[in-house]
């Protein structure tokens, strides 16, 4: 348009039309200029900035400056032999730049049209950069028209510039008036309609580029990988996170067939063109650096019209979802040396050899008959190492079927056996992976799953059940029996081979009765703890109890002593019933010659009397409530009833009511 109008002034064709259809004002009344109290015969501006003012303007204006600079010298190639000027004015009138023939430019700066000078109607009256600012409207003001007697030899046209709807400026063209001529305006016009559109493609960049720099910014700092695919199956883009994991160049990926790197690629391909999902599957690269194993997304890329453009894969390392399986599924220990209560010389000296040992990476095996509390000080060594900050998982080797151990231990790949999860699933080593793996019951371990425990230990890897690769691993391995190995060895039934692996750290926890100093103190801990959780009282230990209890051999250890106290507590420490649980605690009777002491026969009751004393307390304890009673009894109200009949309890003796 502005090259046009620069042809159409030149040659007087064809102007008129294209300008009438622009919607301007041509200012011909003083009446505002009046209105401000301005001379006529004043000749110069009002308001002229210099110095450090005026380059806080042209700062401010930068971007409208850069922009209006070339078209306003694009407007001069043309316009210069005419004796036009260009002037380029902020919204508040003042100019901010003059380009023009030397002879008009002298004549204006007479005038002291410089930039700095403010050409607002406030400033001169009507003029026609300042009335295009207050009409928001382009104009043409000539000679007379002009208020200020000095500019009347001028024709000036003028069009405010907008930006986001706002005015920011006008670009406006000053000559003699004899030159006056429609045609001005138009070019001032189509001047300002390419500045604007400028401005408008600035911004549109300037957001594309925002855009693009968030795009890229978040796609690589992705914490997954990402690979885009064309049609040809060969990578095209690879964000930054993909690079790093796989720890190779960019250069190096792109324009590569897909398949050199994934050889499932087939496979997955033809999941998602048949549109199926592929989340989540477990899968590895074909770098022999890369050993680590991948969870992997696979997706069409479709254009609007759902034509297929490539396919995205995305992946993270297995090791990283375990670590938030570990996080979030309590694979941690809770307990440490610090919490092992205890007064005997024996346990003490036992703490510290295992303090000492705790960082080292070699496997410990604890031994100990049942209850005494391997698991405690597993979790202690695990807790005092460097490993402590990563899993401690627990596999009770008595409870899982031969049939599933090895799956349970070491993992599967999908279809390794009927009932196979998708995508396989990892076992207990790979969730202890850099933390510590508890094999309690390590003697009940079958024969096959021995060799391959050996063999884990020896090679520090695995191959998980039905698959192909081997799998790294860094685990702190401690066992735990209460069983005699060197018996089971001499059975055949423990491999000689693995319980000297498993044997370099060897730790033997006494039994309870070994170390009767420490039944009440952990009596005390245990009744504080189950007052607290069962939200009862705490009861006193009694003489008669402290005397029961340390001349009993607790044959469950502290595990049993844990359980009676639990019953204390929820009895209210009365003496009458604590020796009357589903166990009898009952005082030692040694006899002569004797290696384990027997409880005396005369303790031992029958279970009516046992049932008919513990619903007599708990009619005491409920008042009578028999709807708490049979609660707490975890028998139906019938039953109860019919008990109570039996023993002669009445419910309403017992009633606080009475």
């Amino acid at each position: 348009m502005l090259s046009l109008l620069l042809y159409q002034h030149q040659t007087g064709v064809g102007c008129i039309m294209d300008i009438q259809k622009k919607d301007f004002i041509i200012k011909r009344s003083h009446d505002r200029s009046k209105a401000f109290g301005i001379a006529p015969e004043r000749k110069f501006p009002k308001h002229i900035l210099q110095g450090s003012a005026l380059e806080q303007y042209m700062e401010r204006n930068k971007e409208l400056m850069n922009v209006a600079q070339p078209i306003m010298e694009q407007l001069m190639e043309t316009l210069e032999p005419t004796g036009f000027i260009v002037v380029l004015t902020d919204n508040e009138g003042c100019i901010l730049s003059v380009k023009g023939g030397k002879q008009t430019m002298n004549a204006a700066r007479d005038l002291n049209m410089v930039a700095g000078a403010f050409m607002s109607e406030q400033s001169i009256g009507t003029n026609a950069m300042g009335t295009a600012i207050s009409e928001d409207a382009a104009v043409q003001i000539t000679a007379t028209e002009h208020f200020i007697s000095a500019y009347h030899q001028w024709t000036c046209s003028a069009a405010p510039i907008h930006y986001n709807g706002t005015i920011i400026g006008t670009l406006n063209l000053t000559g003699k008036a004899e030159n006056v001529h429609p045609h001005t305006l138009g070019l001032v016009m189509a001047g300002v309609d390419a500045i604007e559109n400028k401005l408008l493609s600035n911004r549109i960049q300037r957001e594309l580029r925002a855009s693009n720099n968030y795009a890229w910014a978040m796609m690589n700092n992705l914490a997954y990988g990402v690979f885009a695919i064309d049609l040809n199956d060969e990578i095209q883009w690879v964000n930054n996170t993909a690079c790093r994991i796989i720890n190779i160049r960019r250069k190096q990926l792109v324009e590569k067939p897909i398949e050199q790197l994934l050889p499932d690629w087939k496979k997955i391909k033809r999941i998602i063109l048949n549109e199926l999902n592929f989340l989540d599957q477990d899968s590895s690269f074909a770098l022999e650096e890369v050993a680590e194993r991948f969870l992997f997304n696979a997706y069409l890329i479709k254009n609007e019209q759902s034509e297929i453009l490539g396919y995205l894969v995305t992946f993270r390392p297995l090791s990283r979802m375990l670590n938030l399986v570990k996080k979030y599924s309590g694979l941690h220990a809770h307990h440490a040396f610090s919490d092992i209560i205890t007064r005997s010389p024996k346990m003490e000296e036992l703490i510290t050899y295992a303090q000492n040992v705790a960082n080292s990476p070699s496997t410990v095996l604890i031994t100990g008959d049942s209850g005494t509390g391997k698991e405690v000080f597993a979790q202690a060594i695990h807790n005092s190492s460097e490993r402590r900050d990563a899993a401690f998982v627990a596999v009770n080797c008595g409870a899982i079927s031969p049939t599933l151990i090895e799956s349970e231990i070491f993992g599967y790949e999908e279809g390794a056996f009927t009932g196979a999860k998708k995508g396989g699933r990892p076992g207990k080593f790979e969730l202890a992976n850099d933390g510590t793996i508890f094999l309690d019951e390590i003697g009940e371990m079958p024969m096959d799953m021995q060799v391959k425990l050996l063999r884990v230990l020896q090679e520090g890897s695995l191959t998980r059940l039905g698959g192909q690769n081997s799998v790294r691993i860094d685990v702190r391995v401690i066992a735990a029996t209460n069983k005699d190995l060197q018996r089971e060895i001499d059975n055949g039934k423990f491999r000689l081979d693995l319980f000297y692996r498993l044997n370099v750290i060897p730790l033997h926890i006494p039994s309870l009765k070994d170390r009767i100093e420490d039944v009440v103190p952990l009596a005390r801990h245990f009744i504080a703890l189950k007052g607290a959780k069962l939200n009862k009282p705490v009861p006193e230990l009694t003489p008669q109890i402290i005397e029961k209890m340390t001349h009993y051999h607790w044959p469950g250890n502290v595990r049993e002593l844990e359980n009676y106290v639990e019953k204390l507590v929820n009895l209210g420490g009365d003496p009458s019933f604590s020796d009357t649980p589903s166990y009898s605690v009952n005082p030692v009777e040694e006899t002569p010659g004797s290696k384990n002491p027997k409880p005396a026969f005369h303790e031992i009751r029958s279970l009516e009397e046992v049932e008919r004393e513990t619903i007599k307390y708990a009619l005491k304890a409920f008042e009578g409530n028999i709807s708490q009673m049979a609660k707490r009894l975890k028998v139906g109200r019938n039953t109860l009833y019919a008990k109570l009949k039996k023993y002669g309890l009445d419910p309403k003796s017992y009633s606080s009511k009475d």
